[in-house]
Parts: C-alpha cells; structure tokens; sequence
C-alpha cells in the first residue's frame, strides 16, 4: 500500500498543498484501518473531527423515525466528512459506515482549528466541497419526489459515473461496489423493485454487470431523462 503522505496529497482538499504541509498533516493526524460494515460515525457515538477517506467507500445515512434508512451519499478516495464546531460536512444525525474495507485519517478538531487558521485557501475548498454536496442533495432530492424509480435510479446511476467512472464510447462505468439494497436506499424504493428495474435494464441493453462494478449506456439514459445535455 502507498505511504501516508502520498495517500494524503490525494486527498481533494489537501492536493495543492507542499511536501512539508503534508507532512504536517501526517504528524497531526492518525490513520486507522476500517473493517467493512464498521459505523465509525453515528448519533449515540458524535465524533468533533474531521474524516479524510484515504482509500476505500463510505456510506452516508440517516434513519426517519420508523428506523428506515436513507443514504445521502456515497464517498470514496479522496473525500473528506466528519463535522468540527466551525466546519460541518456531515451532521450531528448522520451515520458513516464503511462499505469496504477503509483506510482513514482522522484529524482532532483542535489540530484541524489551528492547521487552518493558517490557510484560509483550505476553507473555501471545504465551503466550496459542502456548497457541491448540498446541490447534488438537492437535486437528488427532487428526482425522487418527481420522478418514478426506474428514471430516480438512472439519474443515480448517472450521477455516481460521473463521480466516479469511466467513459467507454456511448458506456459510462460506476467504478463503485454497489448492491440493489443500497441503490433502493438511496432511491427512496425497496430492494425488490430496485432488483426488477436493474434486470430490466440489462434485459433492454440499458445496463451490464461487471465485477464490482456497473456500466450504463449514458447517452441512452440521457435522453430517456430528457436532459443530455449532462
């Protein structure tokens, strides 16, 4: 596995910083290893720090009152979450859970307030990281009171490519380990009807299985959600 330092400069927040500062951020953080399935982030278990996915895929949820979950997002390397008392990208009702094995770095909340206070170019990347999720939120959000699953689960299938994909002529990768019950969780559905529209699409040459992976025929999707412009 690569060293920690070189892992950190991957890290979205930290790639303009030097050598020295990275090493910084090393000195001050620690780095611990996440068995899959582990919620290293939860209401009864609130956590004043700042999360840097180094490697691996980490699910963002909620639950309503009926004790459902709802992903609000997926992230994978190079993503950071966690809240302090001056930055928070999760909140204080969000569970984080690894859905691979992981690799974290964690940074305390004081040594997080004093390695920024010293770079505010850092903090209009953490508003400007914050200000993008609350868009694909919200956006997200509207698809699924508005549409119906099959086209809430192409337009999430689109989204998740372009995080984190590959183009392959009229085919977009979702290079991201998914199963049909985390699709549903984020649709808003059951794993069921998740399981029917997935076969479908593939059935209709919509979509293809790969190993630990999907890839959607994009330019399809696209004009079957009426926006290819995306």
């Amino acid at each position: 596995m690569e060293d920690k330092v070189t892992l950190l400069s991957k890290i979205s927040l930290f790639e303009e910083l030097s050598m020295d500062e990275l090493k910084l951020v090393d000195a001050i953080s620690t780095m611990r290893p996440v068995k899959k399935g582990t919620v290293v982030l939860s209401p009864s278990h609130p956590l004043q720090a700042l999360f840097l996915l180094k490697k691996g895929q980490v699910r963002l949820y909620r639950l309503n009152s009926e004790g459902r979950q709802f992903t609000t997002d997926i992230l994978v390397d190079g993503n950071v979450f966690g809240q302090t008392d001056t930055f928070a990208l999760t909140d204080s009702e969000t569970y984080a859970e690894a859905m691979t094995d992981t690799y974290l770095c964690i940074m305390a909340q004081e040594e997080f307030k004093a390695f920024m206070a010293q770079r505010p170019n850092l903090a209009m990347k953490l508003l400007n990281i914050l200000s993008e999720r609350l868009r694909e939120t919200y956006d997200l959000s509207e698809r699924i009171a508005l549409a119906d699953v099959r086209s809430r689960i192409l337009y999430l299938l689109i989204r998740l490519s372009e995080r984190r994909g590959r183009r392959q002529g009229a085919w977009q990768t979702v290079d991201m380990r998914l199963t049909h019950w985390d699709l549903a969780t984020m649709v808003g559905s059951s794993r069921e009807t998740v399981s029917a529209i997935m076969s479908e699409l593939k059935r209709n040459g919509m979509l293809r299985r790969r190993l630990f992976a999907y890839a959607l025929n994009a330019d399809k999707a696209r004009e079957q959600l009426g926006f290819p412009e995306f």
